[in-house]
Formats: structure tokens, sequence, C-alpha cells
């Protein structure tokens, strides 16, 4: 539960051409009934492929470890939307301070999309580990939860926050490969029955429990991300910071780390 342990690296050489066009995933959401709980499950391959390919068209390289946990941050983030009203935007940043390394990963259901990204540099080395959710449900005031967990998979880090901030528990179960479900507590949850869910009980859940199918949505790896969106957020960095004695700088996207090249002149005219 909560890993790919076993499973074999989806590695960048792997993508080809044919595989450049993003592609939607399916998310369904299904209520069991008699144990009150929702689960949620969706196949992240081709979720995978274009997050491979947005790192090969960028020229980014992670390193293994990094990458796997990226990458089931991603199908926890998107199975957690899945789980939550439509209008909400969920961003989180895993703050491990014994690697140092930090994730972030966004996305949100009216949108379709999710996406994050590594940072390995100036992260603090600073022995914590946090868990940081900020939730957005516009016109509410958004909202934000700081969770203490001990070093691990992303899944688990999740459970605890769900178990932690959410108050319910929340459990996520590998289907297949690639293939990942997410079982979380309803009110009047049989919670016994959850506690004791295993990978081998998910994939009989079907034709062991009555379910019923609530909605379907979908999601791919996508940003938006452009130039003139970035440089407006970097109005309070001054130029000669960015530049230096340089006329031409590359900046990333601090959402997914895509590589823009930008001189002075873009700089000073689209950051004020």
């Amino acid at each position: 539960m909560g890993g790919r342990a076993g499973a074999p690296e989806r590695t960048e050489t792997e993508v080809t051409p044919e595989e450049s066009e993003e592609t939607y995933i399916e998310v369904r959401c299904y209520f069991v009934r008699g144990r009150n709980a929702l689960a949620v499950r969706a196949d992240f391959g081709p979720l995978y492929v274009d997050h491979y390919l947005h790192l090969m068209q960028h020229g980014l390289q992670i390193a293994p470890g990094h990458d796997s946990l990226l990458k089931d941050a991603l199908a926890a983030c998107t199975l957690h939307l899945a789980s939550r009203p439509w209008n909400e935007v969920s961003a989180w940043t895993v703050h491990f301070g014994s690697l140092p390394l930090n994730l972030f990963v966004t996305g949100n259901s009216t949108g379709e999309n999710v996406v994050g990204r590594v940072f390995t540099e100036d992260v603090r080395d600073d022995g914590q580990n946090l868990f940081v959710a900020q939730i957005n449900d516009f016109p509410k005031e958004p909202r934000r939860s700081v969770v203490e967990f001990e070093d691990g998979e992303i899944f688990p880090i999740v459970e605890h926050y769900y178990a932690k901030s959410e108050q319910r528990p929340a459990r996520f179960f590998s289907h297949s490969e690639e293939d990942f479900v997410f079982v979380s507590a309803q009110p009047q949850c049989d919670e016994a029955w959850l506690s004791g869910l295993d990978d081998d009980a998910v994939r009989t859940l079907d034709s062991d429990e009555e379910l019923s199918l609530l909605e379907r949505r979908r999601y791919r790896y996508h940003c938006g991300c452009t130039l003139e969106r970035i440089l407006p957020a970097l109005a309070s960095v001054g130029a000669e910071e960015v530049f230096g004695d340089e006329q031409v700088v590359r900046i990333d996207c601090p959402r997914c780390a895509a590589k823009f090249e930008v001189t002075r002149d873009q700089f000073e005219g689209g950051a004020t």
C-alpha cells in the first residue's frame, strides 16, 4: 500500500514522438454503499508520459528517487482533487528537510489539469519535514494547513495529512503498476473496514462491495505557463539581481520548471 515497490521505472528514453500530445486521463469516483466511503481510481500512465515529455522539451533532469516522489505526488493530488468539490484549487508543497528537497504539485478540476516540479537548490537543510496544503475555492478566503511528518513515501504522507488536518481516515492503494485507488471516509464510515483494506482487497472491491458510480472527471499534465504570465510575478525582483552583467537570461516557471529566455528589455517591461 502507498507506493510502487517493485514496479519498473519508466525512463525518459521510453517516450516516443507519437506520444507528444497532451492526453487526458479519466478519474472515476464511486460511493461504496454500506461502508460510507468514497473510492476514486485512475490509471496515470498517460499523464506520466506527458510529464516525461515536458522534461525532455525543457531539458530538465530529475534524480530517479526524486522523480518517483513527484509522480506519486501528482497521482495523490489528482485523486484528492477528484474527491473534492469542482471549484477547489489545491497546491501542495512537501518539504523534506533532511534531503533537502521540496516538491510542489497543484491542480484544479475545472481547469482539468495537474502539474508539479522538484526544487533542490536553495532548499532549507533544517531536518524538518512539512506538508503544506493551500486550498482556494473562490470567493472564500484561501485556507492553509501545515502538518509535520516522518520521512517516507508520498502516499502515507498524504494519509497522515488527512488524519491530522482533515481529521478523517483516507488511504491509497495500488491496483496495478500505475493505476491507483484513493479511498476516503465519509460521514458514518465503517472505519474498521477502511483500515483493514489492502491492495488485494481493493482489486476485488467491485465484486466484494456495492459500488455506485458518482461521476467521471478528467485531468491532464498541463501548466499553461507563458513568459507573459511569469514576468509580472517577478515585479518585486530587480533587474540587476536577475541579470547582473547579462542581457539575456533563462528563467523557469515556479509551477512546472519550464525554461524561458528573457531579455532585460522584456523583463523591465513585463515585470512593471
